[in-house]
């Protein structure tokens, strides 16, 4: 069974261009704004929808704000400091 998605407070909303398959981020739903967006991809107005697959995902809960990099980023990338094959740098790791 399925359970909803309990949405709380604004979110970002993940669209799609119906026309070029270009992926952009918006801060609401495409329909809620009052002036016509573009796609910045085609440069077409009135052509984004929700991106149902995308919008879905938790990416909130891959999301990581260690000093590994200087803008929040996904757990275990690269130069993270949860990803376990992270340069031998152990003094940096644990910095409070």
């Amino acid at each position: 069974m399925n359970t909803p998605y309990i949405i709380t407070g604004p979110r970002r909303r993940h669209c799609r261009c119906r026309e070029c398959g270009a992926r952009q981020v918006k801060a609401k739903h495409p329909q809620e704004y009052t002036r016509r967006i573009r796609c910045k991809r085609c440069h077409r107005f009135d052509t984004l929808r929700i991106d149902q697959w995308a919008d879905r995902r938790g990416w909130r809960y891959q999301t990581c704000y260690c000093d590994g990099y200087h803008f929040p980023h996904r757990v275990r990338s690269t130069w993270c400091f949860h990803n376990p094959d992270y340069p031998i740098h152990e003094e940096r790791r644990y910095i409070a």
